[in-house]
């Protein structure tokens, strides 16, 4: 049937699968391009509030240096003016170091995890953060799991030097 001089006719089976074929083909190299992408972007995020980590811990070992303290940092503390420690103790390391205003806030989750990664710090010392195969230490570390990210383990020096493992 004719309409205007224009044929009525659809598209075949076969032209209808090619597309297909190549969507599905489009689709199977994009996404783990994708998902590679995504877990270096939240290993650097991540990494991101591993530094600040570091940074307060290397600030406050200047201003105490016979304070020596290692905690795994779980969740914000919580403190106001009122209730901040005068002195460091190994169960108020993260509430000292935020009052004190060497640290923000961390984007923490409920459970105490950044993007997948969990953070220790040590002031005047250094802690370990164990991976999957390997272990790193320095004034800060963190360290995540196989199945978040390919990147299990990260730490910074005294110097400030990021060093982290696969």
């Amino acid at each position: 049937m004719r309409r205007n001089g224009v044929s009525a006719r659809g598209f075949t089976l076969l032209e209808v699968l090619i597309v297909v074929v190549i969507a599905v083909l489009v689709t199977m190299f994009a996404v783990p391009s994708y998902r590679k992408a995504q877990d270096r972007n939240r290993f650097m995020s991540a990494t991101g509030v591993l530094m600040d980590i570091a940074n307060a811990s290397r600030m406050a070992s200047l201003d105490y240096p016979d304070v020596r303290y290692n905690a795994a940092i779980s969740e914000n503390a919580d403190w106001t003016d009122a209730n901040c420690p005068e002195e460091m103790t190994s169960s108020n390391v993260l509430q000292f170091l935020q009052c004190r205003k060497y640290l923000n806030d961390l984007p923490l989750d409920s459970s105490g995890h950044y993007q997948g990664y969990t953070f220790k710090i040590g002031v005047g010392g250094t802690v370990s953060c164990r991976g999957s195969s390997s272990t790193c230490s320095g004034v800060a570390c963190m360290r995540g799991s196989n199945s978040i990210t390919q990147y299990t383990c990260a730490a910074v020096n005294q110097s400030g030097v990021l060093t982290y493992h696969p």
